[in-house]
């Protein structure tokens, strides 16, 4: 994503509904998402952020930190997301709220370059009638990306350059 026009507007919107979510300013970030979800879609022209853009922005910021901490799979090989609990134990993903389920999944789908089934996924999320519903899913993938990016994850591998 670049960093000027809509873009830019979206990853300063993004970046600052990720700074209140890891500062747990839930306030603010009430406040800021709300707004975001219940506001009609930018028209022509207006660079404002739309839920849909950055709800985007934060998913793709997710994806991106898996694979910068831990570098791209191989061919033949893929990601395998296992959600622990704070005891070490295998939390089961039918016992997750839907948005977290659903960020698990999308994630899943970007990691395996399965785009096509991501930005459908998206798309589906972006579409859902209920504010509330793409509130608490908003908020939710901002608290994903605060705790992937607080994860201790060892340095990628070393990539041979050309």
């Amino acid at each position: 994503m670049g960093t000027s026009g809509a873009d830019g507007a979206t990853a300063t919107m993004g970046g600052r509904l990720l700074r209140l979510a890891a500062d747990r300013d839930i306030d603010h970030l009430s406040r800021e998402i709300s707004l975001l979800c219940t506001r009609p879609s930018p028209g022509a022209g207006d660079t404002s952020p739309s839920y849909a853009t950055v709800l985007e922005w934060v998913v793709r910021s997710i994806v991106e930190v898996v694979l910068a901490r831990l570098g791209a799979v191989g061919p033949g090989e893929m990601f395998i997301l296992e959600v622990r609990g704070q005891d070490g134990s295998t939390v089961d993903l039918d016992a997750l709220p839907a948005s977290g389920r659903w960020v698990l999944s999308i994630m899943s789908a970007f990691l395996a370059e399965y785009t096509a089934e991501g930005r459908r996924q998206l798309a589906a999320a972006t579409a859902h009638p209920d504010p509330y519903w793409r509130a608490e899913l908003l908020t939710d993938t901002l608290i994903w990306l605060d705790y992937v990016l607080g994860l201790d994850l060892p340095d990628p591998p070393d990539v041979p350059t050309r």
